[in-house]
């Protein structure tokens, strides 16, 4: 055997001999990428510092937008709430005190007060002066908003149809009554808040403009209201000055570089300073940057002239959001971070090296703690691959090997918990098969099956089919005669599935068909069987159920309902769903009271009746048959008989549902008066 072949090469050599290869090749590696970085260092840092500050401008515009819109529902809330209190007014006037509104005094100058407006001098405050006095309450609601905006609002006003404005200020010493007169007029229906917020129906924000007391650029937020009969009644509306607006939702301080500002839906820009409204006038920008203004779209552009357009729409008032930074100030860093990517290059060469020499003293003691472990963990891991699963691997060190030899342990557990518990489920699924496969005889052995039930009776023809689902529910029919002259058919569907369900519903269809006798009413029956099957059901179970009478001599069908799917009536050709009142379901609480029903069927009508796993057959979409597929198909069907019916109905239902699953029984039965009785 050749001497190489048998010369023995320990991992702790192969460890310090890879790490060593590793690091040099680092070495180099790290070299020949820095002299590349350095020469394309600008050109990247360029690229990436513009795609920052795209990204970050366009973040930064989405969560100044954000702040703007939730400033301004704060406006648009306190208006929706004005709104609220007024109809509050006009609904329970009896419920507020009459609470005076003077007319506008210069004494009151700086001090926030309330005071009254008239329409026009053909209007008097006598006209309509409880109705006045009645929205003198608003003061209540006025001075805690207009005293906690910090002088952001200026003004709340609300004016009537019927010709007066309640506003609450401090300006009432600019808008005294003229010499000679005892009010003050306004004509605010014609103002553009009142205007658009009367056609708008809803809270609204006017575009930009000049206050009309002189006291700058300012918007609106407006709301109409409505009176005790819902009926328009004005609008209520608060001034808000662009400058206090702009502090609170644009302004950016602390970031001398950005210039942030709102652009209304005339393209006006919502900024106090004119020096900044004259820079950035958007009607200087390109027209493909106008657009994107214009259509309230969101991103970053750079326009013609140099500057990064940082935009996003402020959804509730139509308005656009704006920031604005220069190129140059973006690529003042380009030289600087090629110089410090050029430090981090020589910082790294330099600890790499530093590492390289540490490594290589420390490899080799550590190499040894690693040999040991693995060779303990490689016999133990055979002696569980030989089926004892009992047998641990020992755990030396908490390290990776450590892990590897408890993940061995968890495995062999979990090996014969898994073992264990594949036993139980098999035991378990064979039960319930046996379970279901005696649910299933219950509930089939219960239902009449053969057809036709009375051959003797030539006065009518039935018809019945139960298709079950793969887990037994609680669905039955029965038909019976009560008499010489009266036949009884019941449709009903037990709540939940299994055993207990077949079984609950051997007890209702017993209870059922007992008391059920001549002359009873099926009302009477239902109030029956419902207080006995109350009285021990300690599975919580209920039913729905439908039972009929048909007089077979007269053609009286009385029925009764409870909470069952009602029936449909073959009559002049047509069948028809007989929407009837339906009362509560049987078992679901003592002493409920049932109300009978009748109609007269003529000779040729047919009752047929069915449970929700007809209506409720979904196919492979989740989509339901539904009541309208199925007054289709008995339309379609016209006056066959009622086997044929049944068949018809379920082959349809099949066609719907295809490849599915069926959750619930099918089942159905069709009542056929074909003639009168002769007495």
């Amino acid at each position: 055997m050749n001497s190489k072949e048998n010369t023995r090469n320990p991992i702790r050599q192969k460890i310090l001999k890879m790490v060593l290869r590793i690091a040099i090749l680092a070495l180099i590696v790290t070299s020949l990428v820095g002299t590349v970085t350095m020469i394309q260092i600008k050109r990247l840092a360029r690229n990436t510092l513009i795609k920052q500050t795209v990204t970050n401008l366009d973040e930064t515009a989405r969560q100044r937008t954000s702040f703007a819109e939730s400033e301004l529902k704060k406006f648009s809330g306190d208006i929706g709430h004005f709104a609220s209190y007024i109809h509050s007014l006009y609904l329970h006037p009896e419920d507020y005190r009459p609470h005076p509104v003077p007319v506008p005094s210069a004494d009151n100058a700086g001090i926030y007060a309330l005071q009254r407006t008239l329409l026009s001098k053909d209007y008097k405050v006598s006209d309509f002066k409880d109705e006045l006095y009645l929205l003198g309450n608003l003061e209540q609601v006025y001075r805690p908003v207009i005293t906690a905006s910090n002088e952001t609002i200026m003004s709340i006003y609300a004016g009537t149809e019927k010709g007066f404005m309640v506003a609450f200020d401090a300006f009432s010493d600019g808008a005294v009554p003229e010499e000679g007169e005892t009010e003050c007029y306004y004509n605010y229906i014609d103002a553009s808040w009142y205007k658009l917020a009367k056609e708008s129906g809803k809270v609204c924000f006017t575009d930009v403009y000049e206050d009309s007391f002189g006291r700058g650029l300012m918007i609106s937020c407006a709301s109409p209201f409505y009176d005790a009969s819902d009926k328009f009644a004005g609008v209520v509306c608060m001034d808000i000055l662009i400058s206090d607006l702009y502090k609170a939702t644009v302004s950016m301080e602390n970031e001398s570089s950005i210039t942030a500002f709102l652009i209304d839906r005339k393209g006006n820009l919502i900024v106090p300073d004119d020096a900044i409204k004259e820079a950035f006038d958007i009607k200087n920008l390109d027209e493909n940057l106008r657009s994107k203004f214009y259509d309230r779209e969101r991103g970053v552009t750079l326009s013609s002239n140099g500057v990064y357009y940082a935009y996003a729409p402020v959804e509730s008032t139509g308005w656009e959001f704006c920031l604005c930074v220069p190129q140059e100030i973006v690529l003042e860093s380009v030289h600087s971070m090629s110089r410090s990517i050029l430090y981090a290059i020589i910082l790294f060469v330099v600890i790499l090296l530093m590492i390289i020499t540490i490594v290589s003293m420390k490899i080799r003691a550590f190499s040894l703690t690693i040999t040991h472990p693995l060779e303990a963990l490689v016999n133990d891991v055979k002696v569980i691959s030989q089926g004892n699963l009992d047998r641990r691997a020992r755990v030396f060190e908490n390290d990776e090997i450590g892990d590897v030899a408890s993940g061995v342990n968890a495995m062999s557990l979990a090996l014969k918990q898994y073992i264990s518990d594949l036993t139980a489920a098999t035991a378990e699924k064979e039960r319930i098969g046996a379970e279901l496969s005696v649910a299933t005889h219950i509930q089939s052995s219960m239902l009449p099956i053969i057809f036709p039930p009375f051959p003797d009776r030539e006065e009518i023809d039935i018809f019945a089919s139960m298709n079950p689902a793969k887990e037994v529910g609680g669905d039955f029919y029965d038909f019976f005669m009560v008499d010489d002259r009266h036949i009884a058919i019941v449709m009903a569907d037990v709540s939940g599935k299994g055993i207990p369900a077949a079984l609950f519903m051997v007890i209702g269809k017993t209870l059922i068909k007992d008391h059920t006798s001549p002359g009873v009413d099926p009302a009477d029956v239902f109030m029956t069987v419902n207080n006995l099957l109350c009285e021990s059901n300690g599975e919580g179970l209920f039913i729905t159920a439908f039972m009929g009478i048909l007089d077979m001599v007269t053609g009286e069908f009385r029925y009764v309902n409870a909470g069952h799917e009602p029936p449909y009536i073959f009559h002049d050709g047509k069948y028809t769903m007989h929407k009837i009142p339906s009362a509560f379901v049987l078992a679901g609480m003592e002493d409920m009271k049932y109300k009978s029903g009748s109609i007269i069927l003529e000779p040729g009508d047919k009752v047929f009746q069915y449970t929700d796993g007809v209506t409720e057959a979904t196919d492979a979409n989740k989509q339901l048959y539904g009541d309208e597929r199925l007054d289709a198909i008995l339309n379609k069907t016209g006056g066959i008989p009622a086997n044929q019916l049944l068949k018809a109905v379920k082959e349809d239902i099949d066609a719907f549902v295809g490849e599915a699953p069926q959750f619930d029984d099918i089942t159905m039965l069709c009542l056929e008066y074909k003639k009168r009785m002769s007495v």
